[in-house]
């Protein structure tokens, strides 16, 4: 099970996810609670993989030990669970995104912008050579810095973003 859908596949639930997680894995409910070091009991388990819609959203704590347990992101998780009890929660993923391998988001902030840096860069340049009616509408928003995730132009360790002329 990959921790992302397919363009044209359904979200899952949280029942949905657990059960496929313990049908690739072989596992039981009581291998998940061993795995979960009892922070949730069996009959938790049961209760989540059951598929009867859940009375109230999990518990933030709850939350990690399922993801740590599936071992899948806490995002992919908490989209579950929100669908369980009738939640839209869609994501919005590129396939770039899904691409990515999971540990991306321990990348250190100056890799993250250098790596940032190099994608916007391409992608400026594939826009540009793009005739002007099929990026219009990409112009002004996919290629700006957000504000709060620009490097800090006196941090001398980040990346240096070079102006095309």
């Amino acid at each position: 099970m990959t921790d992302s859908q397919g363009p044209g596949d359904p979200a899952p639930t949280l029942q949905q996810l657990l059960r496929a997680r313990m049908d690739e894995r072989g596992w039981s409910y009581t291998d998940l609670e061993r795995r979960s070091d009892r922070a949730l009991s069996r009959g938790r388990w049961q209760q989540l993989g059951a598929g009867a819609p859940p009375r109230k959203f999990p518990d933030p704590s709850s939350l990690v030990v399922i993801a740590q347990v599936l071992e899948v992101d806490i995002t992919t998780v908490v989209l579950a669970a929100a669908r369980s009890v009738g939640l839209d929660a869609r994501t919005r993923d590129s396939e770039l995104s899904r691409l990515l391998p999971s540990g991306t988001e321990r990348l250190s902030d100056r890799t993250r912008d250098a790596l940032l840096a190099t994608i916007r860069a391409a992608v400026a340049d594939a826009v540009e050579r793009e005739p002007a009616a099929e990026n219009e509408h990409v112009r002004g928003r996919a290629l700006e810095w957000p504000k709060a995730a620009a490097p800090s132009r006196r941090d001398p360790d980040a990346p240096v973003r070079h102006e095309r002329a």
